[in-house]
């Protein structure tokens, strides 16, 4: 069996066991007790309600100016506890106003000893429009700076209903099953990884220059699958911070997602690259190698705190690598027409 089919079966069945493992492996098992209590808070203003059950609490406004919100405070939060927060929700005719968090919405609120920190929140859900009953989920750790976290639901300056049942809190920790399965998956793939490239990477008719620039983009791509979510947008607001500073505009913004950047600028200097130590391939192989290389970062994603796989960067990767090859192909089919014919 030949090298190329040898790494699509392997693709196949790498990804069949990624997602596999990952949907009938539970990730998290409960490590304590439950946090929340049944003394909610809440704020209305005119004609809006806010509706308390045994078994949860219904939100309604008609005011698209205000915001109705029910929150409880936890206090004396451990830094670096890992927390579940799940509920089921159901929304009805939920119109969002003017801002993007102008939604339904269930989010967890961290605070420090100065501030509420809202660069920290995480939203479990955000809802417009109307939802039937569904639950949903959110993980996250508390930070060394946290002293209390706030759990809210609101209606922010939006009109509707937003129906929360069955709420709860508590501390988790991962499972043993899942934390060998994540390691034995992401070292799958990157054995894969250097499978797809391992063999044009020691190729001694290849430059040195031209293997340098391989393992760059490689160790680029890997490095930036890898990061975790907390890691990734950290960096990304530092460099939006950074481009705003040195511009000298005062309104200067970035229009694009600088993931999305990252995304196709690296595999199009990878589709360059491949396409350019593969001159004498099929363009299959070629398309192949981009293909599973941005597929299996995705779904490598799967297994990586605060990363979710997306169809859409898939495409970006694909696109930027399809647009590299191509460029390299053109520049050959030039280059072998302008040659003298004797």
């Amino acid at each position: 069996m030949s090298l190329f089919k040898i790494q699509c079966w392997l693709f196949i069945l790498l990804a069949g066991t990624t997602i596999t493992s990952h949907t009938w492996i539970p990730p998290y098992e409960q490590n304590g007790s439950e946090l929340l209590t049944s003394h909610w808070q809440y704020k209305v203003l005119g004609n809006s309600q806010v509706d308390l059950t045994s078994t949860g609490f219904t939100l309604f406004s008609n005011n698209a100016t205000t915001i109705t919100s029910i929150y409880q405070n936890i206090p004396e939060v451990t830094p670096g506890t890992i927390l579940l927060l799940s509920a089921d929700v159901k929304c009805n005719d939920v119109i969002a106003g003017e801002k993007p968090w102008n939604q339904a919405r269930l989010l967890l609120l961290q605070a420090d000893e100065k501030k509420e920190r809202w660069d920290l929140a995480t939203v479990i859900v955000s809802l417009t429009g109307t939802h039937d009953w569904k639950n949903y989920q959110g993980i996250f750790t508390v930070s060394p700076e946290t002293q209390s976290i706030r759990i809210i639901a609101q209606l922010s300056q939006a009109t509707g209903s937003l129906q929360v049942n069955n709420i709860k809190l508590y501390p988790v920790r991962e499972t043993r099953m899942f934390t060998m399965t994540r390691n034995i998956t992401l070292s799958a793939w990157g054995i894969f990884f250097l499978l797809l490239t391992g063999s044009w990477l020691f190729n001694n008719k290849h430059s040195i220059f031209m293997r340098l620039l391989l393992v760059c983009t490689f160790i680029s791509i890997i490095a930036g699958t890898t990061f975790p979510g907390d890691t990734k947008n950290q960096v990304s607001d530092e460099v939006k911070t950074h481009f705003h500073t040195q511009s000298e505009s005062p309104k200067a913004t970035i229009l694009w997602d600088l993931s999305k950047i990252w995304h196709f600028c690296s595999f199009l200097l990878l589709g360059l690259i491949i396409a350019l130590m593969m001159t004498q391939e099929p363009l299959s192989r070629v398309i192949f190698i981009v293909f599973s290389l941005g597929a299996g970062t995705e779904l490598a994603q799967l297994y990586i705190e605060g990363r979710t796989p997306l169809v859409t960067d898939f495409f970006i990767d694909a696109i930027g690598g399809i647009i590299g090859i191509i460029l390299i192909n053109i520049f050959y089919i030039k280059h072998n027409s302008d040659k003298p014919s004797y």
